[in-house]
């Protein structure tokens, strides 16, 4: 497939939604195109993206039932809107009425369309109550029915990932640049020529069907690249999955020409140290940036999966 005409489109539903793709547009994150769709009017117009759809439900407070019939009402427009889409990322939340209500039918209409799609969704902490879990639940279900690949941060794994006197928002930036990091490099690999090239059918040989997915990111310069990448990797995971019982793992590196392919293969053996299976099914790739040229720095993004 010409790398050059990969569609990929990016749709936050709901208020974590549109605060990732606002936050990924800040990042000047390139050949993707931003979708956002609310049932809340303020929401909706805080978006940056070129296409923000509100959905009307008439309603102040509506239910996951309501948000999904006003949904189901717009599927033409969102069939419409997809086509010619090779790969579609979705991220919401699923605690409230919106992402657990709308999120699925996009998944129908993606699958009608036989679009790969990758869904990126925040599980509410259970302090939030009954309703809004017995809400998150209803919307999983669906969601994990519908989608190609799925992967779940659990709100309570913020408490974990930063100092506990940091404010919470800390956290989410947090999950916010693993997002990010983990959709660029899939973007960088199916959209730019690298040294190792990776298609999306290995990309869906990783990820299709896959649940408890994670994204590890590691940096390092010169000579203490190896070492100072695999630390990081396996520090603190902000996913449901972990990396010690993957059974198919992505590796893409971000770095310039000089990079010794020494690096690449301790950081690839160092990987599969870490990881129970020794018959895992791996993928690699390098993409070359020149700007990384300088201070030899090497960038590695994992995304695995224990299924």
């Amino acid at each position: 497939m010409n790398k050059d005409i990969m569609k990929t489109k990016i749709i936050g539903i709901g208020g974590m939604g549109i605060n990732f793709v606002n936050y990924m547009i800040k990042e000047k994150i390139k050949k993707v195109e931003y979708i956002t769709i609310d049932t809340n009017f303020k929401n909706s117009e805080s978006s940056l993206a070129n296409q923000k759809i509100f959905l009307d439900t008439k309603i102040i407070n509506c239910t996951r039932e309501q948000a999904e019939r006003i949904a189901f009402q717009c599927y033409d427009q969102f069939y419409n809107l997809l086509k010619g889409t090779k790969i579609l990322f979705l991220i919401s939340g699923v605690g409230g009425a919106t992402g657990s209500g709308i999120t699925p039918v996009i998944l129908e209409v993606a699958k009608k369309l036989q679009i790969f799609t990758i869904t990126i969704v925040a599980r509410p902490f259970f302090l939030e109550g009954f309703d809004v879990m017995k809400t998150a639940n209803n919307g999983m279900k669906k969601i994990d029915s519908l989608t190609d690949s799925l992967i779940i941060i659990p709100n309570e794994k913020l408490y974990n990932y930063v100092d506990k006197k940091e404010p919470l928002n800390s956290a989410y930036w947090q999950a916010n640049m693993l997002i990010k990091e983990g959709i660029e490099s899939i973007v960088s690999i199916l959209t730019e020529v690298g040294l190792m090239n990776i298609d999306l059918l290995d990309v869906r040989a990783v990820l299709d069907g896959s649940r408890d997915t994670i994204i590890r990111v590691g940096e390092g310069f010169g000579e203490t690249a190896v070492k100072s990448i695999l630390s990081q990797i396996e520090k603190k995971n902000l996913f449901e999955g972990q990396i010690q019982d993957a059974k198919r793992v992505l590796i893409s590196f971000i770095t310039g020409n000089e990079a010794p392919l020494s690096d690449i293969q301790e950081i690839i053996q160092g990987v599969t140290d870490i990881i129970k299976d020794k018959n895992i099914k791996l993928i690699w790739g390098i993409i070359i940036n020149p700007s990384y040229e300088f201070n030899k720095k090497i960038k590695t993004v994992i995304i695995s999966s224990e299924q």
